[in-house]
């Protein structure tokens, strides 16, 4: 099953675990179901701030009780926590305000300020508002991504049997110009080696 699928079943709920972890995909999704009357706007906005402000929290506390432990055991994670350090030490609301837009750093980043011992509620305020700027971020550009994806079709749909003609006349010139290489090159291969 795929995130459209339990975007489709399970609504807020698929929402809501999906942001917990990565979550621009299924809030992309989210938004398209947006676009289609299937789901609310400012309810998927409030589902995807939670799962994303619990999502941080587990992290900043994980870093907070086993970060030292974690990055003394692993080599590859000392090396991400020390340029995550360097940031995080010279702007730290920064940091955490645009955390979940470091994609590849989302999960050391909150460990990361955990490690450092920032405060808790300090993190939690400033992560609360950075949950909802990224929601806000995303959610509205998948909304508007829908709506032009959605005009384009209305655009192309008079015309699907010319493009149906100009896809099937690359495709054959593409699948010729594959079979002339491939039998030049078996041509060239199967030769006897003298």
């Amino acid at each position: 099953m795929n995130w459209a699928d339990l975007i489709q079943h399970y609504g807020y709920i698929a929402i809501f675990i999906g942001t917990l972890f990565e979550g621009e995909t299924v809030l992309m999704l989210g938004a398209y179901a947006v676009h289609q009357h299937l789901m609310n706007f400012p309810i998927l906005i409030a589902v995807a701030m939670l799962g994303g402000f619990i999502g941080d929290q587990f992290y900043f506390q994980l870093g907070r009780r086993y970060g030292t432990q974690l990055i003394q055991s692993n080599a590859d994670y000392a090396q991400k926590f020390e340029r995550a350090s360097q940031f995080i030490e010279r702007y730290p609301i920064l940091t955490i305000l645009f955390m979940r837009f470091a994609w590849g750093l989302r999960t050391v980043l909150p460990i990361s300020i955990g490690i450092r011992k920032y405060p808790v509620w300090k993190y939690v305020l400033i992560n609360i508002l950075a949950c909802f700027i990224w929601a806000m971020v995303v959610a509205t550009l998948g909304f508007q991504m829908s709506h032009y994806l959605h005009l384009f079709w209305e655009k192309l749909l008079p015309y699907h049997q010319d493009i149906y003609i100009v896809i099937a006349v690359i495709s054959c010139i593409v699948l010729f110009k594959v079979g002339y290489v491939l039998l030049k090159w078996w041509r060239k291969n199967s030769k006897p080696h003298l």
